[in-house]
């Protein structure tokens, strides 16, 4: 079965980031977007959360290098997630 993509806006927030941790390696959702305010647009995930991430797990390899996107611009994530 393939997974479902799925999205979490507020990706560099302590709920965000907790969502993403929650979400590591579920049998039935991938992470294939995250979007944050339009000063961590552009940036890898990893870079956006540099010293902010705030779960007693690292970051998860999955999401490192995922771009983060401006949640504001909501109609480019139709087709992502």
């Amino acid at each position: 079965m393939a997974k479902i993509a799925v999205g979490v806006i507020g990706a560099t927030g302590m709920v965000g980031q907790n969502y993403l941790r929650l979400l590591e390696g579920h049998p039935w959702f991938e992470v294939t977007y995250v979007g944050a305010s339009a000063g961590s647009a552009g940036k890898l995930y990893h870079e956006a959360v540099a010293n902010r991430w705030l779960m007693p797990t690292p970051i998860p390899e999955a999401l490192r290098n995922l771009t983060v996107e401006d949640a504001n611009a909501i109609a480019n994530v139709e087709n992502k997630c």
